[in-house]
């Protein structure tokens, strides 16, 4: 877990957020969890939100909440390029803080197989 920590916050950075918001963490615990066991995103709201908020020791509201402060800075000032190839096409809009969790980690699970077979 810990390397697949360190990859979702490198991630994250390379989209253009930084540390300084809590949702931060959030994001990259989310991200790492989804990769573990890809069905948490099914059910984001009763069971992704909930895990991450238990860890943080915060309400699963916060953790909704500050997810979706990290994904619209993004959105607004990060590299929307990166954005664009992680999920495969040009976005018109925002995605859904599960549809932005969800790319994330299957981008980070690709990138960990062509590791492995290189």
């Amino acid at each position: 877990m810990k390397i697949q920590q360190t990859n979702a916050e490198k991630l994250l950075r390379e989209l253009g957020v930084n540390g300084s918001y809590v949702g931060f963490q959030y994001t990259a615990y989310g991200i790492v969890r989804t990769m573990e066991e890809p069905e948490m995103i099914v059910y984001v709201c009763k069971g992704l939100y909930v895990e991450i908020a238990a860890h943080f020791r915060t309400t699963r509201e916060s953790a909704e909440r500050n997810i979706r402060t990290v994904k619209n800075v993004i959105w607004k000032h990060g590299d929307k390029e990166l954005l664009h190839d992680i999920f495969g096409r040009t976005l018109t809009k925002i995605p859904n803080n599960a549809a932005f969790i969800d790319a994330l980690a299957q981008y980070l699970l690709l990138q960990d197989q062509e590791s492995v077979q290189a």
